[in-house]
This record gives structure tokens, sequence and C-alpha cells, in this order.
């Protein structure tokens, strides 16, 4: 899967800020409760529940609006730390569409479908599975709805 990441990644020519890589524990998979470890199947299961309450813990697991709150809590703090070393580094100069910074979040599939109905401004995360599938090691472009 990494190999695989990597051939995109070098396709996508997106240039890394000073090789920088940050663990981040905010992008971790979300806890499936009494279903960790199980088939995979089950998560089907917490997704019906989902679509019909997003803050719901049933199975013991993580609320997709929990999992919704870390990671976009995230986003907004790199966007202002990112946004800050910018700004330093081109005191004076025109901001282009080449010089916004751009930033590659790799998690798990789930979390960052939840991630992304925060950026299309979907009202909760209850939605995240009526999304396009998000394919193993492939990349996908964030961009926050008005």
């Amino acid at each position: 899967e990494r190999s695989i990441f990597a051939d995109e990644l070098a396709k996508s020519k997106i240039p890394l800020y000073n090789d920088d890589i940050i663990l981040e524990t905010r992008l971790r998979e979300r806890f499936f409760g009494d279903l960790n470890g199980g088939p995979d199947t089950r998560y089907r299961d917490v997704w019906n529940i989902d679509l019909k309450d997003a803050d719901h813990t049933e199975f013991h697991v993580e609320s997709a609006n929990s999992v919704l709150h870390r990671t976009t809590k995230l986003v907004l703090e790199l966007d202002e730390i990112l946004e800050r070393q910018q700004s330093a580094q081109s005191k004076g100069s025109a901001k282009t569409e080449d010089s916004c910074w751009k930033c590659i979040l790799v998690a798990h599939g789930d979390v960052l479908q939840i991630l992304q109905t925060g950026f299309l401004r979907h009202p909760d995360a209850s939605r995240h599975r009526n999304l396009e599938h998000l394919e193993t090691a492939s990349i996908r472009e964030l961009i926050l709805h008005e």
C-alpha cells in the first residue's frame, strides 16, 4: 500500500514543505469499540446507524461527529501554522495559487471521508458513506466549499 501511495504522490508533483512529515494522533483510525478486531463487514452496522445519528456510540464506537471534530480541529490548526510559516517566508511577495500551502493527510479511509463532510460543509458527519469511496493509497483534494 505504501509503495502505491508513493507512486501516486510522485505523480501528483505536490512539493513537500521542507520535507516535513508530522505524525498526528488526531488522524488515527476511528475506534469501532466492541467491533474492533472483528470482521470488517460489521462496520456497515455502524455506518447504517451513522446515517440516522452521527453522535451515536452504539457498540461503544467513536461517534462520526467526534471524528469530524478532532480532524477538522487538526486542519484548522495546520492551516494557522502553515499560513504563519508561509507568511514569514514570503514577506513582500504576491500570493499566487502556486504559493498556497498544500498538506497531505494520510489516514484510514473512514476518517478521511468523515473529514471530507466537513470540507463539504455538511451539517454533520452522518452522510460520510454517501461520498465517493476513497480507495487505498489514493489522493483526493479537499477544498473548503463556501
